[in-house]
């Protein structure tokens, strides 16, 4: 058993030196982070004290070095030693200068205005009332006749253009009325008188409207209608008188109208109702634009 633990110590202190070797090779460098906050400490090597059994691996300064101890290993260089980080200074604070303070402004000093209200007397505020009423009511017959005005201005060219156009188709009507005396001129005059008198569709239609025109114009028209009328009826009883003359003398056959004499005096009344109805004619025009 002794036997056994000397050779196992003489095993162990020859590999020694080379386990002593082996970790310090293969180790690698770590680095060594030093906190910001705490200040960077001297490196101190550490040396380690000689052993009763550490044989060295080097020859010592006074010895010569024989070749025996060339073949053995050379060390590994030690590790250089770590550089600490430099630590991370901070920016100087700079004081703040506080801000200069302002001067309250001066307190103003707040006028009281009085004003007294405006009493109005009881009369006042009844004038004020009256005229307002006045003014209300000027103002609405000063819009309901600018209405009414338009309304007639509107009807007044109705009717002006539907009478100007009535007397200017019994204008033509009776430039073909024929010329008595003969018997075919009678019969046929008799007949355009009587038909002529019948075109007044337009003056029957606008009696109640002669007041929205002039005194004079709503007079000429009124006469002529009158006047053609008055004709129409009067050749009407010629030709009545002359049936009659006829029955009494036992004459069938043939044409009953009114002697030569009557058809002139007839003539001579119409053309006195036609006469100056073109300046009618004009007037109803210019009011019917």
């Amino acid at each position: 058993m002794t036997s056994v633990r000397q050779l196992g110590f003489a095993l162990f202190l020859i590999a020694a030196p080379a386990w002593a070797q082996t970790p310090h090779a293969e180790k690698t460098p770590q680095p060594v982070v030093v906190p910001e906050t705490a200040a960077p400490e001297a490196v101190v090597p550490v040396v380690e004290e000689e052993r009763p059994d550490f044989q060295p691996l080097r020859p010592a300064d006074g010895e010569d070095k024989s070749p025996a101890n060339a073949a053995d290993p050379v060390p590994a260089p030690p590790p250089p030693p770590a550089v600490a980080a430099p630590a991370a200074v901070a920016p100087p604070v700079l004081p703040v200068a506080p801000p200069p303070s302002v001067a309250p402004p001066p307190p103003v000093e707040k006028v009281a205005v009085i004003t007294e209200g405006a009493s109005v007397p009881w009369w006042g505020a009844v004038i004020g009332m009256v005229l307002g009423a006045i003014l209300a009511m000027s103002g609405g017959s000063l819009t309901l006749r600018a209405m009414r005005r338009g309304e007639q201005a509107e009807r007044r060219r109705a009717v002006a253009a539907s009478l100007a156009t009535e007397l200017d188709t019994r204008r033509l009507a009776f430039e073909s009325v024929p010329l008595p005396p003969n018997v075919d001129a009678g019969v046929s005059f008799v007949s355009s008188v009587v038909s002529m008198a019948g075109i007044d569709c337009a003056f029957r239609a606008a009696q109640g409207q002669f007041f929205l025109f002039t005194p004079q114009l709503a007079a000429n028209i009124s006469v002529h209608y009158a006047a053609v009328q008055r004709v129409a009826d009067f050749v009407k009883g010629q030709s009545m008188a002359a049936a009659v003359r006829m029955l009494q003398a036992n004459r069938l056959g043939g044409h009953p109208c009114p002697d030569a004499g009557a058809m002139r005096e007839a003539h001579v009344e119409l053309a006195a109702a036609f006469r100056g109805l073109d300046k009618v004619i004009l007037s109803l025009r210019a009011q019917a634009r």
